[in-house]
């Protein structure tokens, strides 16, 4: 599957009931789903362009939204353990509508950042949130971003 982001290596192996990719920020194995598989690609091209710790990358973080206990697709935390980046992954089939936006924007309520990211592995979306209101940027401008953000 042809994504738009930077090659990577993962690591996959082919079990009786499909494949697997290793998630090294969890350090486990887990299903290779479509969106486990932009998932992955984007936190290595994430870790590898900033030099960030694979520790400071929480997958499935939980979040509770109304009593409810929710699930961002990945958080990237600074050094000091604060949020700076919230991720949502979809499938490349699927496609970044206002559902999907809505979506991260909750999280965000919730786990404030200062920048969001959602992507189906062919768009990104990356947004900006300062004190003075929101703003879109370049996927290109991402990691230089992220690290900013982790180094204050």
């Amino acid at each position: 599957m042809e994504l738009a982001l930077p090659k990577c290596h993962l690591n996959v192996k082919r079990e009786s009931n499909g494949l697997y990719v290793l998630d090294g920020c969890r350090r486990k194995w887990v299903k290779l789903t479509p969106e486990e598989y932009v998932r992955q690609t984007m936190m290595e091209h994430v870790i590898m362009s900033t030099g960030i710790n694979r520790a400071l990358v929480a997958n499935e973080q939980v979040v509770e939204i109304n009593g409810m206990k929710k699930r961002c697709d990945s958080v990237v935390y600074n050094s000091h353990l604060q949020p700076i980046v919230i991720f949502e992954f979809k499938a490349p089939t699927v496609p970044l509508t206002q559902k999907v936006m809505d979506q991260i924007f909750a999280y965000n309520r919730e786990l404030p950042v200062p920048i969001l990211v959602a992507s189906n592995g062919l768009q990104h979306i990356c947004i900006s949130r300062r004190e003075d209101g929101i703003s879109l940027f370049p996927f290109s401008e991402l990691p230089e971003r992220v690290k900013a953000e982790h180094e204050k």
